[in-house]
């Protein structure tokens, strides 16, 4: 029973908002609720013994699995502070209820798929999770809202797609719907099975990985501050889950997808950076921030496909990792809602800076934080993984890249301040240094629960150090890279992929619009019209006279005639 009140209980909350009274009454509590039983289930419920329904689907079968409990944490912690923030920022949105109701929709697949043991579950779930967000995109209902709402349900339509048949594909394959099944079945597989392809692309577009991450920094920016932070801190989880329950890890070692992993990993990382150096908007900037992230966690994972000796290390890594990414994004999204109620260059504003520059040192992977731990890890991995020479180099990089990133998120957003005529409230000043808590010091008291602490961390001035040169160097070299114009004319030359990809679109069109194949009336291709264009056309009356011009030829009509008489000989000998 505790499954299903976890699960669904923010689906009865989302029917119960169809009410009027209710959502005039409660406005948007519902929303804070509703992932309590699930944040209970993932804190106390170790022990629950895992649920099967029968009669539902192909049988709906919910457990923690490997995997699961720690997702749920991390999903629960993210959605009940998002909750929170939003029945205290949102009560005066005169489209209130229609959001309730979509973020309902959406968190209940969110942790639906956290729990789900089997495909069709997940499938059911991670859909739900999806298209619902759609509407959260679009909430704000302005023109960079629609345009990224029309990007992201592109993106969403193809990435179902593509993971709907590599779904199929692995049922048909293991001839079970349960995760276990398919991921033992998987390991026999050669790794170019096009399973593998389906499952990279369906996921990877959750997870905006490298190449498929064009909705993520439109998409962040234009949802309401509580939106953008389960966006991140929460729902692009959902595609490195799915690669860890699909992708054969620890089972075989799979070098070509590991490799391919971290290569892509580590671009996206740098990539990230780069691209976000050049946003104005802080979060837009967090966006890109998240798809160097999950470049990161991409790259774990390739070093235990790559190996799977090492993935009893990487997998933890991965995980704390989740959680230590997870709470940080979303408590500096929600505190860059905090920004319109800045007071100014007083004391408030100092102190919110601070704040906010808790998570972005944890991202950096600043000493004394959960992020120096899994930069450590990293390091360690790789020393022993393949390319060590280049992966050592880069890795301490990436924290550079980071702080470098981060330090330009503080300054826009202190350049974005503006003096309020009202305090920031104190509902909303609560619910976000909560979260600001729960970056700092749950990702390490879950990094004690993996008995994974490096020897190192006791007092080593190395290690400390090791973390703390890329942070000083960073925010020692950013006044420097953003005062030089020609370095900043360089990096304003980068292309925008999303305009870039538009502009082909848009090209594409119109060559397209502009073909005899395609019907000018309703832009597609009409057989109909095509006939009718032939029939009426001068080549339908020219090609006619010709041919019968050419049989009137003697040679035409002789060779002809020649064909018949072979033709007839040949069919007499073989009466």
């Amino acid at each position: 029973m505790i499954w299903v009140l976890a699960v669904f209980f923010p689906l009865l909350l989302a029917g119960m908002c169809l009410i009027t009274r209710v959502q005039e009454k409660y406005s948007g509590w519902p929303a804070a609720l509703a992932p309590l039983p699930a944040l209970g289930l993932a804190v106390f419920g170790a022990d629950v013994a895992p649920l099967e329904v029968p009669s539902f689907l192909l049988g709906m079968h919910f457990g923690f699995g490997e995997y699961g409990r720690d997702f749920l944490l991390l999903i629960a912690i993210v959605w009940t502070g998002a909750g929170f923030f939003s029945a205290c920022s949102m009560h005066n949105d005169p489209d209130r209820r229609s959001y309730t109701i979509l973020f309902l929709l959406a968190m209940c697949g969110n942790l639906g798929l956290a729990v789900a043991q089997d495909v069709v579950t997940f499938y059911t779930f991670f859909s739900l999770m999806t298209f619902s967000a759609y509407s959260l995109v679009i909430h704000n209902n302005n023109p960079a809202a629609w345009r990224a709402g029309h990007i992201y349900l592109v993106m969403a339509v193809l990435g179902e797609g593509m993971l709907a048949a590599g779904l199929m594909i692995s049922v048909h394959m293991a001839d079970s719907v349960m995760f276990m099944d398919i991921s033992r079945a998987a390991a026999g597989l050669s790794p170019a099975h096009p399973m593998f392809f389906l499952l990279f692309a369906g996921f990877g577009i959750k997870a905006g990985i490298l190449g498929m991450h064009f909705w993520l920094p439109l998409a962040h920016p234009a949802a309401p501050t509580p939106a953008s932070a389960v966006l991140s801190g929460a729902m692009i989880k959902a595609g490195l889950l799915g690669w860890l329950y699909l992708f054969p890890v620890e089972a075989v070692c799979m070098p070509s997808w590991g490799a391919f992993f971290m290569c892509l990993g580590l671009l996206g990382a740098f990539f990230g950076v780069l691209a976000g150096l050049l946003e104005k908007d802080p979060k837009t900037v967090l966006a890109y921030s998240s798809i160097s992230q999950m470049g990161l966690m991409s790259f774990l994972l390739g070093l235990a496909l790559f190996d799977a000796a090492l993935a009893k290390t990487a997998l933890p890594g991965i995980l704390m990792f989740v959680m230590h990414h997870g709470l940080a994004k979303a408590a500096l999204f929600i505190g860059a809602g905090a920004t319109k109620y800045a007071r100014g260059q007083g004391a408030g504003t100092f102190l919110l800076l601070a704040a906010l520059a808790l998570p972005a040192l944890a991202l950096a992977g600043a000493p004394f934080t959960s992020g120096i731990q899994i930069k450590y890890l990293m390091k360690e991995l790789a020393s022993t993984g393949p390319m060590s020479s280049v992966t050592g180099l880069l890795l301490p990089l990436s924290s550079l890249g980071t702080t470098l990133l981060m330090t330009h998120f503080l300054c826009r957003i202190f350049q974005a301040m503006k003096p309020a005529n009202k305090a920031y409230p104190r509902d909303q000043a609560l619910v976000w240094l909560v979260m600001v808590a729960a970056s700092d010091g749950l990702p390490f008291v879950s990094v004690q629960g993996f008995e994974m602490l490096p020897s190192a961390w006791q007092a080593d001035t190395d290690f400390i150090w090791g973390g703390l040169w890329p942070v000083m160097l960073g925010v020692l070299i950013y006044p420097a890279i953003k005062s030089r114009t020609p370095l900043q004319a360089a990096l304003h030359s980068w292309p925008d992929t999303v305009e870039f990809m538009e502009r082909i679109w848009r090209l594409s069109y119109a060559g397209w619009r502009s073909s005899p194949l395609c019907d000018p009336s309703c832009g597609q291709i009409n057989f109909v019209y095509m006939l009718d264009r032939y029939i009426y056309g001068r080549k339908s009356l020219e090609t006619p006279c010709s041919i019968e011009f050419r049989l009137r030829q003697w040679p035409g009509a002789g060779f002809l005639f020649v064909v018949l008489i072979l033709v007839f000989v040949g069919l007499g000998m073989m009466i």
